[in-house]
This record gives C-alpha cells, sequence and structure tokens, in this order.
C-alpha cells in the first residue's frame, strides 16, 4: 500500500463525534480531488462525513459508472483518446463507450467548454484518477468503514433516467440490482437514493422495488434537469404527494431562503410549507469558492440550519465537520 493511502486509511481511525445535522460528501472529497474517483471517496471516508455521494450513469455494456454528468468532456481527456467519438452536437456520451473503453480516460478537474478549471484553486497536480464503476465504490466504502469501525454511509444519484431510457437502458433497474447485490437494498441500510425525476422516485418505489430510503431532488423548471415541475413539486400538493413516496428531499439551499428588507436572511415561503412535513432535508451544495456575499462559511452553516435543513452536501467535509462540532458543544 502506498503511504499516502495508508495516512488516509489511519487519519480515519480518529474518533468522530456523531451530532443530528448530517454532512454529506459531495462527489467524494471534490473540494480536494478530482470529483468522484476512488482516490476522492478514500480521501472523502478519511474526513468523516455521514455519507458519500456517487452520482450514477451507465457505460454502453449497461455498468453503472460514478460520474455526475452524462457527458465525458468536462471531466476527462476523452476528446485525446477517442477524438472522433463524439456526437453531432460535440460532446462525448458515458453511454456511447463500454467500461474498458472508459477505463482509458484520464479524469481530471472539471473544466469549462474552453477547458478551464471550474474552480482554478483545486488539485492542480498529475495524477493518475481514472474513472470507478458503482460497485467499485461500495467495495472500497464497505472495506473502509470494516478495517475503521465506521458506518459511513453511501448516497447514490441516479442521474438522467429519461436519458437512459431513450438510450435502452433502464439505470434505475440497473441500480436497484447492484444495491439487492451487495445487501443494501433495505430501510435498514445507511444508503439514501436520490433522484431529480419525480416520476422515477415513483416507480423506484411502486415498481423496482426499492426499500432504502429514498429522496426527491429539487432544481428550477429552467435547468431542464428532468420532465419534473418543480414549481409545482414545492406547492402544498407537490409535497403532500411526495410524502406516499419519499423519506427525504434535496433542496438547493438558495430554495430554502429569502432576502428581507433589510438584506438579512429568512426563510423561504417553500422552507416554510415544507417545515410542516417529516421530511429529512438535506439541502446542496455548501461550497467554500461560492459563499454568497454578506455571508462566510460560518453564519452560511448557520442560516443552513436555521431554515430547517438536516444536513448539507459539501465539497469540504472539515469546515462542515468544524462548524458543526463547535455548534453543538456550544
Amino acid at each position: 500500500m502506498k503511504l499516502s493511502a495508508a495516512i488516509l486509511i489511519f487519519s480515519s481511525l480518529l474518533h468522530s463525534t456523531s451530532y443530528a445535522f448530517d454532512i454529506i460528501a459531495h462527489r467524494g472529497a471534490s473540494g480536494y480531488l478530482p470529483e468522484h474517483t476512488l482516490e476522492a471517496a478514500v480521501l472523502a471516508h478519511a474526513q468523516q462525513p455521514d455519507f458519500i455521494e456517487q452520482d450514477i450513469v451507465l457505460s454502453k455494456d449497461g455498468i453503472p459508472v460514478v460520474l455526475h454528468d452524462i457527458h465525458l468532456e468536462t471531466v476527462t481527456n476523452v476528446e485525446a483518446v477517442f477524438p472522433s467519438r463524439k456526437r453531432a452536437d460535440g460532446r462525448w456520451y458515458a453511454i456511447d463507450f463500454t467500461l474498458a473503453e472508459l477505463k482509458q480516460l484520464r479524469v481530471h478537474e472539471r473544466q469549462t467548454p474552453e477547458k478551464e478549471n471550474v474552480f482554478p484553486n483545486r488539485y492542480q497536480g498529475s495524477g493518475q484518477f481514472h474513472i470507478a464503476t458503482f460497485a467499485e465504490h461500495i467495495t472500497t466504502i464497505q472495506s473502509l468503514n470494516r478495517s475503521t469501525g465506521q458506518d459511513i454511509g453511501l448516497y447514490p444519484e441516479i442521474k438522467s433516467p429519461e436519458f437512459h431510457r431513450a438510450e435502452g437502458q433502464d439505470i434505475s433497474a440497473i441500480v436497484v440490482a447492484v444495491l439487492d447485490k451487495y445487501g443494501l437494498n433495505n430501510k435498514a441500510a445507511n444508503v439514501f437514493v436520490q433522484c431529480f425525476d419525480f416520476s422515477e422516485i415513483k416507480r423506484l418505489r411502486e415498481k423496482l422495488g426499492l426499500k432504502t430510503k429514498l429522496v426527491q431532488l429539487f432544481a428550477e423548471n429552467d435547468w431542464q434537469e428532468s420532465p419534473t415541475d418543480y414549481d409545482w413539486l414545492k406547492s402544498q400538493k407537490g409535497l403532500q404527494a411526495l410524502t406516499e413516496h419519499v423519506d427525504g428531499v434535496g433542496p438547493w439551499y438558495a430554495q430554502m431562503i429569502d432576502k428581507d428588507a433589510k438584506g438579512g436572511w429568512s426563510k423561504s415561503d417553500f422552507a416554510k410549507r415544507l417545515s410542516a412535513y417529516p421530511f429529512t432535508v438535506h439541502v446542496y451544495t455548501f461550497r467554500e469558492e461560492q459563499i454568497p456575499n454578506g455571508l462566510n462559511s460560518v453564519s452560511l452553516l448557520n442560516l443552513f440550519e436555521r431554515v430547517g435543513a438536516d444536513g448539507a452536501f459539501t465539497d469540504q467535509v472539515p469546515p462542515v465537520r468544524q462548524w458543526r462540532e463547535q455548534v453543538k458543544s456550544d
């Protein structure tokens, strides 16, 4: 084992105090290493969140791989390895490549179409990072849990189910089958499954036999994240409909707050409606590089808690853990 890996595992043996505010490592330790790589998952585990997130898309041969997007060029060198494999829209799609082909790619920090790093102060090394399967993430986290005596959970997101169906693949059924294989498809498992598509949320519960905790993610309609009408979903009728299917919700944190006349922040009408329901609320995403003007890390996290969040997705686990330990000890 490399010394760096040994240090990471040793650091994860340190005592961790558990509090009510859940910390979800967003795409692994994505503030420090290229997102969704196994290395980012291992580092995230050492940072001791409550959960580690895995966004899931499918390869051409139907293998669930951990990537945030259905496209490849923003986080890999696919253009250099397979220059002729882009579609008519100029993009390279994961579903057009077998797992063996995807394994040939190198993962790098997220880039803009102009090939500039989205977060320029993040990892700038020349490490060899690769795409990993959902199964590899599961076994890595399970193995680290066993060796360190922890129980850090999984938080997979089923990405773009409508797109995958149009490509002839049922991503949700495949993900449920993987959870079954590893004994994780049960209510007691330390697993939240999340999805933006409300129709797919219902299908997961009613037709595909998903038994884990289930989270409905909230986007804005103009993001075109899914066919779901999020304005309706945020209404009283929408939230009531959700009670039949989900255990939790994942709003964008900006949906939970409003600026008042004095320039301060208060609960949005949506957050007020949400507080009447028994959902676990995990907001996204805390990033140290994207703190709203007038706030700092501590005041933003205080605001999350004040408007009703039970936890947050974060690219940087350490400052959120530090905040949680300080607040809960006061």
